[in-house]
């Protein structure tokens, strides 16, 4: 092989190690698709403001029932809105009626998945109906979808396990 082949490979080769490098320096490590584990401040926003929407929408004390309607529309929107807006008009004519006060309160919460502005929680909840001298207690499981704009996350969607 002639001696000019031969440097004209190597630098050939040179160059390509030279672009690789470049481009895999700008590019950067390849992000995971669920960072709900990877995130931990945007995993500790997203659990500490959905436990706190949760306690604060679904209690309620019928001489505060107001001041409940107006916390979930500052926590709540699109679906979760439209699903809290048909038992809440339930519940407060019932609490009205009944002076029941409903306290819930969030056993345990942890982020499924988390991608971008969107995560998907799983939240257990214990509730305390209190009626008089009437004590009821129940749990619940709930799916949660929750969205971010900004630094705050909003609810969007409720299922009950």
């Amino acid at each position: 092989m002639k001696r000019g082949t031969t440097a004209g490979i190597l630098a050939g080769v040179i160059v390509l190690f030279g672009c690789l490098t470049g481009y895999f320096t700008l590019a950067g490590p390849p992000q995971p698709a669920n960072t709900a584990l990877v995130d931990v401040a945007a995993t500790n926003a997203v659990t500490d403001q959905v436990g706190r929407a949760i306690r604060t929408v679904f209690s309620y004390d019928p001489s505060r029932l107001d001041q409940t309607a107006q916390a979930a529309g500052e926590v709540l929107t699109g679906a979760a809105m439209d699903q809290y807006n048909s038992l809440f008009g339930k519940a407060k004519d019932n609490a009205i009626a009944t002076q029941q006060v409903l306290t819930t309160a969030v056993r345990s919460i942890g982020v499924i998945d988390m991608h971008d502005d969107a995560a998907r929680l799983l939240v257990f909840v214990d509730r305390q109906l209190v009626q008089g001298d009437k004590h009821e207690s129940a749990v619940a499981q709930l799916i949660v979808h929750a969205a971010r704009s900004g630094d705050t996350w909003k609810i969007t969607e409720i299922q009950v396990l």
